[in-house]
């Protein structure tokens, strides 16, 4: 029975690796620029490193399970750099890979009360694909002559781009990921699907309350693909004060919904939160999925961890991204 299980969860991951990488989809709220590659290094002014962990179906033998290193950062002028490795367990399969972003910056127009820019962004991915059929057979004898047993592999690479328009703290991208196809020899096989580009449109803002340090990020994301799966994200971040100025509380809350129904479904909750000291920041998301497979067999936790470099050395501990320069009080513990 394990066996049989087993294979149904592989068939599963197959699926999986030829969709949007579900790991990036959870992450991008905390680097857009995982999701696109316009906003890579989109401040000037610091250097951030971050890392992640993901477990799911706690308990579960062999439950889907991510690590994540990126960093970002100012390359030359005008322009910036993001780099993310992932190392991802899904069952019987696993991935490994890195991206490299590159973007560019062209300021449209710049006034006191008006900022406006244009980036545009490309990106490159070089993955290996394994998938590990030793314990698909059992003592009886194999259940199935196309699995052979061992552990096969490929390599393959692909590409997204995106652009990002902004004015003053109000931002509008959109990109394009999976645009060379299927290039894996390991998934070039007669019957097996094609890789579907994604399209992601995006829409967020920064709000600061008056006379709090209190600070208010909404997010949108609508993803469609070419198999028409479309999805949106509501995601709202926040970030608090502390008695103490060299701390802040920060979380987010998150919700994902299927758009290809006629009046959706629900697909997912997240909430995070985290605490920040200077520029060193820590966080844990619960995830509670809300189909039917999830609430069965449970949800997910993350932890996060970011560091952040910043030119001045004067103000390091607050926050140096630039839509906030305009922005900045006696606190020191800001979030992102």
């Amino acid at each position: 029975m394990k066996s049989l299980l087993a294979i149904f969860v592989l068939l599963g991951v197959f699926k999986v690796a030829e969709a949007q990488r579900y790991f990036v989809t959870n992450l991008y709220m905390y680097d857009i620029f995982l999701m696109n590659p316009a906003a890579a290094g989109i401040d000037k002014s610091c250097y951030n490193f971050g890392a992640n962990y993901q477990n799911q179906w706690l308990g579960m033998d062999r439950a889907p399970t991510t690590q994540m290193l990126n960093f970002q950062g100012p390359l030359m002028q005008n322009m910036g750099m993001g780099t993310y490795m992932y190392n991802d367990r899904n069952g019987n399969m696993g991935q490994f890979g890195l991206h490299q972003s590159l973007s560019y910056e062209v300021v449209l127009k710049k006034s006191l009360r008006r900022v406006i820019t244009m980036a545009f962004g490309l990106g490159v991915l070089l993955e290996q694909s394994r998938i590990d059929e030793s314990n698909l057979n059992n003592h009886l004898g194999i259940l199935d002559p196309a699995i052979g047993g061992g552990v096969t592999s490929g390599w393959g690479m692909n590409a997204n781009s995106g652009v990002l328009f902004k004015l003053n703290d109000y931002q509008m991208g959109f990109s394009v990921s999976n645009m060379l196809g299927q290039l894996n020899p390991l998934y070039l096989n007669d019957g097996e699907p094609s890789l579907a580009m994604d399209f992601h449109l995006h829409l967020s803002s920064l709000y600061k309350v008056v006379n709090r340090d209190v600070y208010l990020e909404p997010l949108i994301m609508y993803r469609q693909n070419q198999n028409d799966d479309q999805r949106l994200d509501l995601t709202l971040k926040g970030t608090f004060p502390t008695p103490n100025p060299d701390y802040a509380l920060w979380g987010v809350a998150s919700y994902r919904r299927s758009m290809d129904h006629r009046l959706g479904k629900s697909l997912g909750l997240g909430t995070t939160l985290g605490v920040n000291y200077h520029s060193l920041s820590f966080g844990m998301e619960f995830q509670l999925g809300l189909t039917g497979a999830q609430l069965e067999y449970g949800s997910a936790y993350k932890l996060l961890v970011r560091y952040t470099i910043c030119n001045n050395l004067k103000n390091k501990a607050i926050p140096c991204s630039e839509i906030r320069r305009n922005k900045r009080s006696r606190y020191d513990g800001l979030s992102w």
